[in-house]
């Protein structure tokens, strides 16, 4: 890989969604992500006080998208933020809702008393958004469609350029969710340093997919970030030697 990177790719995570808290009731369905990165904001390590209390990402769920119409959606998508004048960043993304799979659009922005004008104007373009009810919280997995801009700090270290805080670290060879979830899970428990939220993502290039795995951690150095990118490329290889054997 390149000193800098600028790629599409996508982000796959678990986080806790829930109908959006607001003081404007919508008639479309949208979810907020109440715990944007489990394993930094943990009880144990952040104060509640200290938590962000805007949401971090708020979810649109919509109806009989086609995710091979993507281009249309970027489009669409530049036309809002162009000719009305609206800061956010928006991206398809997949979840898991009422244990079956759906689509939404992940929106980020500053100010979310826009959200309204955003829907809208997505709606004026053609995009159906189903219908609000209450949803309690709960678990998902989500799947983010995303454009990339990393710089090296290392080889095989990455800084993300847009996102504060966040790191990129490569590993050899893919993983399950699954195995992902076990391996981050035995990690914590054989290591120091706990106090970061991981996730899996994955870049395109011309010869395939790069396997990445996202850190989020606001005191994360170089060290720290080779450690795990050391420890997670062990396990990738100890899971591919069981499938071997088996």
């Amino acid at each position: 890989m390149e000193a800098n990177v600028q790629s599409l790719g996508y982000l796959l995570k678990k986080e806790k969604l829930a109908s959006l808290s607001t003081d404007q009731a919508q008639p479309e369905l949208l979810l907020e992500s109440l715990d944007p990165y489990p394993g930094f904001y943990d009880d144990y390590f952040i104060p509640t006080t200290a938590r962000v209390q805007k949401p971090e990402s708020v979810f649109m769920v919509i109806r009989n998208f086609n995710v091979c119409h993507e281009d249309d959606f970027i489009r669409i998508t530049m036309h809002i933020r162009r000719d009305h004048l609206i800061l956010f960043d928006a991206a398809l993304s997949s979840i898991v809702l009422y244990n079956a799979p759906a689509t939404a659009i992940r929106v980020n922005m500053q100010d979310y008393s826009q959200l309204s004008d955003i829907i809208t104007h997505y709606k004026q373009a053609g995009i159906k958004f189903l219908s609000n009810k209450l949803v309690k919280p709960y678990h998902s997995l989500i799947k983010i469609r995303r454009f990339f801009d990393l710089e090296m700090m290392a080889d095989g270290i990455f800084k993300d350029v847009d996102k504060e805080f966040t790191y990129y670290v490569r590993v050899p060879l893919f993983m399950t969710w699954d195995e992902f979830e076990k391996a981050t899970i035995a990690i914590r428990n054989n290591y120091d340093y706990k106090t970061y939220d991981a996730a899996q993502a994955a870049i395109y290039n011309k010869t395939g997919i790069i396997e990445l795995v996202r850190i989020y951690d606001r005191k994360a150095d170089l060290s720290k970030l080779q450690s795990l990118q050391q420890k997670y490329s062990s396990e990738v290889n100890e899971n591919n030697m069981q499938e071997v054997i088996k």
